[in-house]
């Protein structure tokens, strides 16, 4: 016979025994208050409970091996403790199981025997009733106490064939989860709540009702997403039960604010400083549930509320990404990472450099190509162990403005035909305490999760990196503070960075000397030389609407740069239409591109002069 079911057999048999048996004291009772002088003397069927239980056993069949080292109150006591669970009792605390067991008050001390013996061999364990606090000593102490099952137990015992009642479905799963967190939310006596500073809040494991939930889990055959999604992302107990707590608010299920971090805090810790702990633990800065994006919270380091994420909620349910349109994937990154996206069409012809600098961009563009990726980790298999195995690609792109470094990183995600991922300075910085600190966390996490749901490595765009990037302080205000932790924040990034990061800056000095070691390409683009420019002319201009004037000599000998040189003809385009002309002529592209030379000078001073002509100079000078 199994042990569940052996067990079970004496709990329900020793119930009626004790129910017939306490019908005929209490007629005994009775019939001790009527008798008279000669009346015959009645004799109960059991001596004690000890004689009932164990005419109980000897009924039920041949006794599990396992079993034989018990007393007979121990092994009645087991079997009455299992039969509570089974029947998915809430709580199961020491009393009650003597109820079931003692007709006379004045033979609890037996079974209590009984439960030290269960006890000391390890097949169950106690826990107190949090809430309430005990003086009495072993064994009495155990009447109000929680009992679980021990290790003894589960090791004699398949979990199985313990829960028959395995969950057959994730909703399923989810409305157990539910029913606890809703029960606990209100009666704080069967709820496990931390009450020691140096509990370790990662590994400890409430009792009682939390433990069946998850043997149930432990016990199912079929795919259950939001238990599997504790181990997938690593989460403590707490963390998870917060996450699946704040589905429940989210769709009505559970009547307990999970979405206020204080009264999760209160409702799994006790005291200041564990309270302190635990929300540190939920939602802190190193917290599971924020590193992989499963919740976010409103500004003021989550001050005023927490809710999942679309990842937290498919974590949860189990439901595929489902990648749809293009559109679609915009919009999810837009609302709920700090990026933007867009999937340039940049050709080669586009994009003109010096020829050094393109060969280090092609080399770039075939190490992360299919082919180019299993050569270089040939190569880097011959490498000595102690070098590690870099997965990632990073590249610091620097120069003035208008060299084509935004444009030279679009050109890198059409050639790989990969997303390009955009962020921008003033999207991480914060004038709130930490989240500068926590949107540079966001970066690397949220890239991670997008890497991981899209299958691919996107291309990921740090604009005017110097922000972000530079030079540590001695830390002596609280910005200084701030700027070291990001870039160590940044620093720790990098080191892990497995996909293709490109960042640019108009200002290389201003960066940190740490961060030269973690870009693998660092590229000045600088402005064009004669020749390039001639090209980028050629490049830009509406050949079919230039008039006979135009000479691409004249207009290559201004020192502007790709962009400048793009603008010039994007304004000269703009004023011909306004005038109805269908021509584009050399005055009008000599005039604006004057003027755009005029203004960089307004902006960098005296430095560059290249380009002016004569008429321009007189005629500034004329204004003036």
């Amino acid at each position: 016979m199994e042990l569940a079911q052996y067990l079970i057999c004496v709990a329900s048999r020793h119930e009626r025994a004790k129910r017939d048996h306490e019908e005929e004291l209490a007629e005994h009772r009775q019939r001790r208050k009527r008798s008279n002088v000669g009346q015959r003397k009645v004799t109960l069927t059991y001596a004690d409970e000890v004689a009932m239980l164990s005419e109980t056993i000897n009924s039920v069949g041949r006794m599990p091996a396992c079993f034989t080292q018990l007393s007979l109150p121990a092994l009645g006591a087991l079997a009455h403790i299992l039969k509570a669970m089974m029947a998915n009792e809430p709580l199961v605390e020491g009393h009650e199981i003597i109820d079931k067991l003692v007709c006379d008050p004045e033979r609890t001390i037996i079974f209590l025997d009984g439960f030290t013996e269960l006890k000391g061999q390890g097949w169950i364990l106690f826990t107190d009733s949090p809430g309430l606090a005990f003086t009495d000593q072993p064994p009495y102490c155990w009447l109000q106490s929680c009992i679980e099952l021990g290790d003894t137990f589960h090791k004699e015992i398949d979990a199985g064939q313990l829960n028959s009642c395995s969950f057959t479905s994730n909703d399923m799963y989810l409305d157990a989860v539910f029913a606890y967190l809703q029960t606990i939310s209100q009666d704080s006596t069967i709820h496990f709540r931390v009450t020691d500073p140096e509990t370790d809040l990662t590994t400890v494991q409430p009792e009682g009702w939390y433990r069946r939930i998850a043997l149930r889990m432990s016990a199912s055959t079929c795919e259950l997403p939001a238990a599997k999604a504790r181990e997938k992302y690593s989460l403590s107990v707490f963390q998870h039960l917060t996450l699946i707590g704040l589905l429940g608010m989210r769709d009505g299920d559970v009547r307990y604010d999970f979405g206020d971090p204080s009264d999760v805090t209160n409702l799994f810790a006790r005291g200041r400083v564990c309270r302190k702990r635990m929300q540190e633990h939920l939602f802190g800065e190193k917290s599971q549930l924020l590193r992989h994006r499963l919740v976010e919270g409103a500004k003021g380091a989550f001050g005023e509320s927490v809710r999942l994420t679309q990842l937290g909620i498919r974590a949860l349910l189990g439901k595929n990404i489902d990648k749809g349109t293009a559109q679609d994937l915009k919009s999810r990154v837009r609302t709920s990472t700090l990026f933007d996206i867009e999937e340039p069409k940049v050709t080669r012809d586009s994009l003109l450099l010096p020829a050094h600098v393109m060969e280090a961009i092609q080399s770039l563009i075939f190490s992360e190509s299919q082919h180019g990726r299993r050569i270089r980790k040939s190569w880097l298999a011959a490498l000595p162990a102690a070098w590690g195995t870099p997965t990632g690609s990073t590249a610091l792109l620097y120069g003035p403005p208008g060299t084509g470094k935004t444009l030279t990183a679009q050109y890198l995600a059409s050639a790989l035909k990969l997303p390009l991922l955009k962020i921008d300075a003033a999207r991480v910085l914060s004038c709130w305490v930490g989240e500068s600190e926590q949107n540079v966390r966001r970066i690397f996490d949220d890239y991670a999760t997008l890497q991981k749901e899209l299958g691919i490595a996107p291309i990921l765009l740090l604009n005017e990196a110097d922000q972000l990037l530079g030079t540590r302080g001695a830390g002596s205000n609280a910005v200084d503070r701030m700027n070291n932790n990001m870039q160590n924040l940044f620093l720790e990034g990098l080191e892990r960075f497995s996909g293709i990061l490109v960042a640019t800056t108009n200002r290389r000095d201003l960066l940190d000397e740490a961060f030269s070691r973690r870009f693998t390409y660092k590229l000045e683009l600088p402005p064009p030389d004669r020749n390039l420019r001639v090209a980028l002319w050629k490049n830009h201009l509406p050949l079919k609407q230039l008039a006979t004037d135009i000479e691409i000599e004249q207009l290559a000998a201004l020192d502007l740069t790709g962009g400048e040189i793009r603008l010039v003809i994007e304004k000269a385009v703009r004023l011909q239409a306004y005038r109805g002309r269908s021509t584009i002529d050399i005055k009008t592209l000599m005039d604006i591109a004057e003027d755009e030379l005029a203004g960089r000078m307004k902006r960098d001073g005296n430095k560059k002069k290249i380009g002016f002509s004569v008429r321009a100079a007189d005629r500034d000078g004329g204004q003036s």
